[in-house]
């Protein structure tokens, strides 16, 4: 929410100043989503069952997609998860987004990396989040 209704109303143009906290909040956002998503249709034995699986799958979108499963994801409106060029694709019925991945964004620095702003970044955002408030409405049928 926070990069929806702080972030994006504030700045119209992408900040280069802002853009990797973005990339971050969205990155650790789909991540527990997912999370979410496996935790409320997964069988486990126990609590420690649980936390050994979500830490198998630790930040790699793919993985957690894995255990999750395509029949289950499809039920969420995900199609699937690929990971190509340091990032994750999110195939959804609603459109693609893409997510950097977790680990490279928070230490990209080590590596001398440099994100160059295409311009549409914002457009992009607004797209995921759209997306993923649709597979968290799907979730809170569960939960609630």
């Amino acid at each position: 929410m926070f990069v929806e209704l702080d972030y994006l109303p504030r700045h119209k143009n992408p900040d280069s100043a802002w853009i990797r906290n973005i990339y971050i909040l969205l990155s650790f956002y789909t991540e527990l989503l997912l999370k979410a998503i496996f935790v409320m249709t997964g069988d486990f034995e126990n609590m420690t069952d649980l936390d050994q699986k979500l830490r198998k799958g630790g930040h790699n979108l793919k993985i957690v997609g894995q255990q999750i499963g395509k029949e289950k994801l499809s039920q969420f409106g995900i199609r699937d998860i690929q990971f190509k060029n340091r990032e994750y694709l999110i195939e959804t019925e609603r459109g693609n987004f893409y997510v950097k991945d977790f680990n490279d964004i928070r230490y990209d620095f080590l590596d001398g990396s440099i994100r160059t702003l295409n311009g549409d970044e914002h457009e992009l955002f607004q797209k995921q989040i759209e997306i993923m408030h649709k597979i968290n409405e799907k979730l809170k049928l569960l939960v609630w």
